[in-house]
């Protein structure tokens, strides 16, 4: 919260990171979305006998069916879309913002009257310092050298940091010019001290290197990108620098995102057939059958996924099963409609 809090990151930058954030999880939420709505209007249409009046005006249950499920497949196709080129960008966004807010300046937390640690082996303690022109008062700093096993205490009357981050090179510089101070160095070894007063004094502080850039991962490729990656075999993703785990991560992406739309569609149908029967008999309650089922679902779609993983079954045939699941169930919901109607 310190880092997203500073000055480096703005308000703008969080509000982009929570839309990229949300843009990776609407391939998850729609299909149980769908789910529920498609359930909530046959609820309702069967509660208030609109099923029924339709039904005695001589349309068919599939006619009363095809419009929820034009609508799934333009859902299924969009979804679809989105998880081959805009979901992958939203993932590549997120990663690369976190590696900004990881990276923000090292200077961040330097403030009046407060212990600065943040550095290994520095201390810095500003009794009053302006945020704005980085300009300080009486300062106090203590620095151990591992290198020499010395001991640095410095404390200077006024100064300035000097802080720099350049965006082109990876580079970022944090040194302080300070004034009107004394140095006393004690060696660890020796036990010797020594003593020196000065005017002015550049220390430099630290400087490091950052960068922006994230590593490949199969959920920030797009369809091009991931068809190449499967195409190439595990030889040559081993080339590139990913390993097994990389290339089997692959091809569960591939899979899930054929299989995330067919979803859709199979909860759509199941739904129409929960609906239209959840003010009757003893169907009743389609809110509590409706979680079972997708906790069902997905236990076996995670189970067999798992075992896929190990190289144990083709990850289609994992994905396939709880899907024939679905269909059955929705086949099975859809003939029981004919003595409820």
């Amino acid at each position: 919260m310190s880092l997203i809090s500073s000055d480096d990151i703005t308000v703008w930058f969080i509000l982009g990171l929570i839309s990229n954030v949300m843009t990776t999880l609407v391939p998850m939420a729609i299909p149980v979305s769908i789910f529920f709505s498609t359930i909530f209007s046959l609820s309702r249409m069967s509660g208030d006998s609109e099923y029924i009046a339709l039904r005695a005006a001589g349309l068919h249950k599939f006619h009363i069916l095809r419009p929820y499920l034009i609508i799934a497949v333009v859902v299924a196709i969009v979804v679809y879309l989105f998880n081959q080129q805009l979901v992958p960008n939203a993932h590549k966004m997120v990663r690369k913002k976190i590696k900004i807010i990881s990276s923000a300046s090292i200077i961040q937390g330097l403030k009046s009257g407060q212990f600065f640690t943040r550095l290994p082996n520095t201390t810095i303690f500003p009794t009053e310092m302006n945020e704005n022109t980085k300009e300080f008062k009486d300062i106090f700093l203590h620095i151990f050298d591992n290198k020499n096993n010395v001991d640095k205490v410095i404390v200077a009357k006024s100064g300035k940091i000097l802080h720099k981050k350049d965006e082109s090179t990876g580079i970022e510089s944090f040194k302080l010019l300070l004034r009107d101070g004394n140095i006393v160095n004690e060696s660890q070894v020796s036990n010797d001290i020594e003593k020196i007063l000065f005017k002015e004094y550049l220390l430099p502080i630290t400087e490091k290197r950052f960068s922006y850039k994230t590593s490949m991962k199969e959920i920030m490729m797009n369809q091009q990108e991931l068809e190449s990656f499967i195409d190439g075999g595990l030889k040559a993703a081993e080339k590139k620098g990913f390993d097994k785990k990389d290339y089997i991560n692959a091809n569960y992406e591939y899979w899930n995102r054929l299989n995330t739309p067919i979803i859709c569609v199979l909860l759509t149908f199941v739904g129409f057939g929960l609906g239209v029967s959840s003010n009757r008999g003893k169907s009743k309650g389609a809110s509590g059958q409706a979680i079972m089922i997708l906790i069902g679902y997905y236990f076996v779609y995670f189970a067999l996924v798992s075992i896929a993983r190990d190289g144990k079954l083709p990850f289609y045939i994992a994905m396939l099963i709880p899907l024939s699941f679905l269909l059955f169930l929705g086949i099975k919901k859809y003939r029981a409609m004919d003595w409820q109607s």
